[in-house]
């Protein structure tokens, strides 16, 4: 079975769907994902859940950390994405992307108050290639994988400096102009990458973006990390968090394209979402 079959396969069942929609608003421990759906009368037990959850986990759909006593799970939406919208012409997608946002916009209540001011992306793929190539393509190479529409300064031909030191600033440079993304806060060559800052979401946001890097059989676990947080301001956090997650899932799959394939998604390359194929059935 395909990644993309067995990602199908574990939609097909409202319990795991249902896992899904909560997982979409924020990770979640196993006890109250059981309490989710057993609320909706689609799982009988918590061996039940447990199993719904193997599934998801197996079609990497759904991340888990442990948590002391607990494991916290999380949507993947990278894997999500390669199986529906990866498919997709970009044109398409964005178009697609576009819609949906609009529809949830419409749809949703009117908030008197904000309960929320802070969003949380998890994501992880998988790329064909040791963890050393990944690491040079990451830090050394951005450019030829991170482009439109994921910068903040106008016109063509930006480059994204990602130094290798703690303190050390993040910056996106065309010309003689520069934009801060962040300080860097983390840096294990070959294992993690962090920095933190506004990251392009305006002086109201902070938030820290993590790559962590894991060797795995088949080459390279890539997993990304974003939590970011407003500090003032109302509304917007849904389509906020919707529209990081979709851009971070983009992000992967250029980088994935570069490191496996060669093909350049970033402002030296075609600077804009590569295009996918439906992979056969294995």
């Amino acid at each position: 079975m395909s990644q993309h079959d067995a990602v199908w396969s574990a939609l097909s069942h409202p319990a795991r769907r249902r896992i899904l929609d909560a997982l979409r608003e924020r990770p979640a421990s196993t006890g109250r994902l059981h309490e989710a759906i057993a609320a909706a009368g689609l799982s009988p037990s918590r061996f039940a859940t447990q199993r719904h959850l193997q599934v998801l986990r197996d079609a990497d759909l759904v991340l888990v950390t442990d948590r002391g006593r607990e494991r916290e799970n999380a949507l993947n939406a990278s894997a999500l994405y390669q199986a529906t919208i990866g498919w997709l012409d970009p044109a398409s997608a964005r178009t697609a992307h576009s819609l949906d946002s609009l529809r949830r916009l419409a749809e949703a209540p009117p908030q008197e108050e904000i309960d929320m001011n802070e969003f949380h992306v998890r994501q992880a793929i998988d790329i064909a290639a040791p963890v050393e190539r990944v690491w040079h393509a990451l830090v050394d190479e951005p450019h030829r994988w991170w482009g439109s529409p994921y910068l903040m300064l106008e016109g063509d031909g930006q480059r994204l400096d990602f130094p290798q030191r703690a303190g050390e600033a993040v910056v996106e440079r065309r010309r003689d102009a520069t934009a801060l993304w962040g300080i860097v806060t983390a840096c294990e060559p070959g294992r993690a990458y962090a920095w933190t800052g506004q990251m392009g979401m305006g002086p109201a946001w902070t938030g820290e973006a993590r790559y962590e890097l894991e060797a795995t059989d088949a080459g390279t676990r890539v997993t990304v990390v974003h939590d970011a947080m407003r500090l003032w301001g109302e509304g917007g956090i849904e389509e906020a968090a919707a529209g990081y997650d979709y851009g971070w899932a983009d992000l992967n799959a250029r980088l994935k394209a570069f490191v496996e394939d060669g093909a350049e998604h970033g402002t030296t390359g075609s600077n804009a979402e590569p295009e996918f194929e439906f992979a056969a059935s294995a």
